[in-house]
């Protein structure tokens, strides 16, 4: 709509002109910029070309130009991406922007999985976080299809906050892996309350676990086998019994 406002009255865009007596009222009401990229690519044929680059140039120079007037920044980045340039669009970003917190869309790394682009967003969000981003926006499965329901939005979300550990846990900040570790010990303890409670989404996890333990015959949360392979088969049971008649 900006863009055709601008065509139709052959005139600069008005927030353009404007930014510097924006940014005092931003600085004055303490209010964070996101400056949006509203030539970010929406297929990754797209990816990095001179509109994209030249418009995050730009964003660099308001960037700039906002934090002189004391006001908080954060830049928004791309929608699709192909895995190995994502790096690069991080590093530029970075590069333009004064180290600006870099808020992404994903970034997509494919585009032919409509239904389910959370997971392709997912792989791409883990890349950029990995490599610089601050923030990671959600994408539901019905994007690029139509308006997403509450459902979509958790199954969204949730694949967010997986891509977003995943990536923390790569850069070993804080003390994300230890979550992990915690997971695991439950896991390998058969404490199926800690193992679940633990998880990115325990209500899924929950009602998956319920499922199986009605498959497998197992009756209490006390039995000794996991309901991927049964009792027979349960890898963790026989190391038990082989760590058992070891000490013997």
């Amino acid at each position: 709509m900006l863009a055709k406002w601008m065509t139709i009255h052959n005139k600069q865009n008005p927030f353009y002109e404007l930014f510097d007596d924006i940014c005092d009222i931003m600085a004055e009401y303490d209010v964070c910029f996101s400056l949006g990229d509203g030539l970010r690519p929406g297929c990754i044929a797209d990816a990095a070309d001179k509109a994209q680059l030249s418009e995050l140039k730009t964003l660099g120079e308001l960037t700039q130009r906002a934090q002189e007037r004391n006001c908080q920044v954060m830049v928004e980045g791309p929608g699709h991406v192909p895995f190995n340039q994502i790096e690069k669009n991080m590093k530029l970003q970075q590069k333009y922007c004064n180290h600006a917190p870099f808020y992404v869309l994903g970034p997509l790394v494919t585009d032919i999985a409509p239904g389910y682009d959370h997971i392709t967003s997912a792989i791409g969000g883990t890349a950029a976080g990995f490599y610089g981003a601050s923030y990671l926006c959600y994408v539901t499965p019905k994007e690029h299809l139509g308006l997403p329901d509450i459902d979509d939005v958790r199954q969204g979300v949730v694949a967010a906050k997986i891509a977003a550990h995943a990536a923390d846990v790569a850069r070993g900040f804080g003390n994300a892996s230890q979550r992990d570790k915690q997971l695991s010990i439950a896991r390998a303890g058969f404490d199926w309350k800690n193992h679940i409670e633990l998880s990115l989404d325990p209500k899924t996890a929950g009602k998956f676990h319920q499922e199986a333990c009605k498959k497998s015959g197992k009756t209490s949360e006390k039995d000794d086998f996991c309901t991927m392979c049964g009792k027979d088969w349960c890898s963790m049971r026989i190391n038990k019994e082989l760590a058992k008649a070891y000490k013997k």
